[in-house]
């Protein structure tokens, strides 16, 4: 699963560098500057953890920052993009004997179908894998290392809204982890919840 989130983070780059060249009339190559190809994305995100274990409770505020380029355009109105996002995660607990928060940052390389209107509103569908790359449980003002509990690999599936105009986008992001973040507990199925007010500038 690393070496399948590395080679389409390597085509993220790839990609960038090929759009920006094209065949001139004389059949030699030049470069291409492509309106809004490539752009910037930060986003405020609550974050929670859902399913078997009850005593996620309490959401924690967290926040995403990354590149994305327009990796495909279809048509008119429809197109594939992808990002490569940092983005931190986890949950509040409460249970009998003791309260925390468990903080989870990840690497997350989201791929979008994205529909857009003429007038500047879209909706996007999509999925998420995503790298682990630190796990952290804080509770009585003491901090452990989480990540030996935590699975490496994360993947969800994800829709969205917003309105672009020129180059700034705003949107509201809703992505379910569909897979167990729990490493050995088969019997406990976790997983990850963010909603995501993000905005966007484009190149």
């Amino acid at each position: 699963m690393r070496k399948l989130l590395f080679l389409l983070s390597s085509c993220l780059v790839s990609q960038l560098m090929v759009a920006q060249i094209e065949p001139d009339s004389n059949g030699d190559q030049k470069k291409k500057k492509i309106d809004n190809f490539l752009f910037v994305a930060f986003g405020l995100q609550s974050c929670g953890i859902n399913g078997d274990s009850e005593s996620y409770d309490e959401a924690l505020i967290g926040f995403h920052v990354g590149i994305g380029i327009r990796l495909l355009e279809l048509n008119d109105i429809l197109g594939i993009r992808t990002e490569l996002n940092y983005s931190t995660q986890g949950s509040k607990y409460s249970d009998t004997y003791a309260s925390g928060k468990v903080m989870l940052n990840y690497i997350n390389l989201p791929i979008v179908l994205r529909g857009t209107s003429k007038g500047g509103f879209y909706g996007e569908a999509g999925v998420q894998p995503g790298l682990l790359v630190s796990a952290k449980d804080k509770y009585n003002d003491e901090t452990y290392d989480y990540k030996d509990y935590i699975n490496g690999f994360d993947f969800g599936g994800l829709l969205g809204v917003g309105y672009q105009k020129n180059r700034i986008g705003v949107g509201i992001r809703l992505a379910q982890g569909l897979s167990n973040i729990n490493k050995d507990e088969e019997d406990y199925k976790d997983r990850n919840f963010v909603a995501s007010l993000r905005t966007t500038f484009s190149f």
